[in-house]
């Protein structure tokens, strides 16, 4: 093993690197065709990314707040159970527009720079503020349901 220099922020890193560990940027490697292509599909269909991990930590509490919804005996427990709910259906709500239209966060940035590398440039194009405006919307409706109510 031997060190090369990055030729974006001229960090030394292992000549074996995938990308940069200071800037990410990746590090071209030649390769044939197919194992382009295998890598690719690979790095783009890995799922260790942190928005699923916050996803699926979202859903549990969401589910244990919903099981400790069942255990309330008194006249308040269909009250509970319905805001229980509510935040499930919120946070799934929330999880599914930042997936629709931040599609480069539902990846680790490592498998981005492999896809990169490989030659998968466009994975589409990340629109966080249509997100931050359809959840902001499900606020907003959320809100005047409650106040109707």
């Amino acid at each position: 093993m031997s060190l090369t220099k990055c030729p974006e922020c001229e960090q030394e890193i292992s000549n074996l690197a995938i990308m940069c560990v200071k800037c990410g940027h990746p590090m071209n490697h030649s390769t044939n065709q197919q194992d382009q292509g295998n890598a690719a599909w690979t790095a783009v269909t890995k799922s260790r990314t942190p928005i699923n991990v916050f996803s699926l930590a979202m859903m549990t509490c969401a589910a244990i707040l919903g099981v400790s919804s069942t255990q309330i005996d008194n006249v308040n427990a269909l009250t509970a159970f319905t805001y229980i709910l509510h935040i499930f259906l919120a946070v799934s709500g929330m999880f599914f527009a930042t997936i629709l239209f931040c599609r480069k966060g539902m990846y680790h940035p490592q498998d981005l720079a492999q896809a990169k590398q490989a030659g998968v440039d466009d994975l589409g194009h990340d629109k966080p503020i249509w997100a931050a405006t359809l959840i902001l919307m499900m606020v907003v409706a959320y809100g005047i349901y409650q106040l109707l109510t």
